[in-house]
């Protein structure tokens, strides 16, 4: 018989994985809208300006917000953050963009195996630092166990994808870009845990993630534009479903924030992830089965399999106790 303690996680956790079902999905939008836009960066910044918008309303409509502005000065005067992390949002436009080219590159199995791998072991480096809120994490055995089988887990499923870089140059560019993201997010999420809490407010601190986002993608789309990589502006008006892969974005950040008082940050990892990779297979099984074979398969699963050993501790605790955000 179920104990209860398990059927009270049962509905949190099965709404964490349907969370995780959200970043395949705006992987998928982002990356038909890059065709419709007319390159990667138009509909990355399509996805950030949207994000950003849905951020101004919350950050007039929330009192917590609108305090967490009020703090923006005195954080800037007296440095409880270096100045520098307000810069964090260009690695979420570098993400954006990666996330992209994606579906028609590498597709959505092999992009989400290389994001969580890269972003795990950077996690695992993050917390030997003492880079993020929980300050220095212990490196354990069954910790090294876990990234050693991320290794084989992203090998297994980039298993030939030297073949189909001989038939396309972008193939191993953006599995590079992918990895390079994932490597990158782990940091980005630090620095935003830290800034959250000298502004006193998680929708502040995702506010000026975007804006900085926001004007990254500005720049690196006019310099597209100036090396005639891709023209400046959308080549055409955006559909009404491209406006979504931005709120999808916030929507799986704010889940996170809701349910990690009730699942605590193992659990909620857990959930996040496996709705991420299991729902990126399924999602390349229905939309192009051709580039899925038995090896994308086997890689996901191993590193599933991976991120659970990688996060475990022997108590079955979480990893960090939970904290309330505003």
């Amino acid at each position: 018989m179920a104990r209860p303690e398990s059927r009270a996680h049962a509905v949190p956790l099965a709404l964490a994985a349907s969370a995780g079902l959200l970043m395949p999905l705006q992987a998928l939008i982002t990356s038909r809208a890059a065709g419709f836009l007319g390159g990667y960066f138009p509909a990355a910044l399509l996805s950030a300006l949207t994000s950003l918008a849905c951020l101004a309303v919350a950050s007039i409509a929330l009192p917590g917000a609108r305090a967490g502005w009020r703090q923006f000065g005195a954080v800037w005067r007296e440095r409880p953050i270096p100045r520098w992390f307000l810069l964090a949002g260009l690695v979420g436009s570098f993400y954006m963009v990666a996330q992209a080219m994606s579906v028609s590159n590498i597709g959505l199995a092999l992009f989400a195996v290389a994001v969580v791998g890269a972003r795990t072991l950077s996690s695992i480096a993050i917390d030997v630092m003492g880079f993020s809120p929980a300050g220095k994490q212990p490196v354990t055995r069954i910790r090294i166990l876990g990234a050693a089988l991320l290794v084989i887990g992203a090998v297994i499923a980039a298993w030939g994808t030297g073949a189909r870089a001989a038939e396309s140059p972008q193939v191993l560019f953006s599995l590079a870009a992918a990895v390079g993201a994932g490597l990158l997010v782990s940091f980005q999420q630090s620095m935003n845990g830290r800034a959250g809490q000298a502004y006193g407010s998680t929708t502040t601190a995702t506010a000026i993630n975007y804006v900085a986002s926001a004007a990254g993608l500005l720049v690196a789309t006019a310099l597209a534009a100036l090396l005639r990589i891709e023209s400046f502006g959308f080549s055409s008006a955006p559909l009404w479903w491209m406006y979504f892969a931005g709120p999808l974005g916030i929507l799986f950040v704010v889940t996170g924030v809701t349910l990690v008082p009730r699942l605590g940050a193992l659990l909620l990892g857990m959930g996040l992830v496996t709705g991420q990779l299991v729902g990126s297979l399924a999602m390349d099984l229905v939309i192009s089965p051709e580039i899925v074979g038995g090896n994308e398969i086997a890689g996901t699963l191993v590193t599933l399999v991976a991120v659970l050993v990688a996060s475990w501790q022997p108590n079955g605790r979480p990893r960090w106790k939970a904290r309330k955000t505003s």
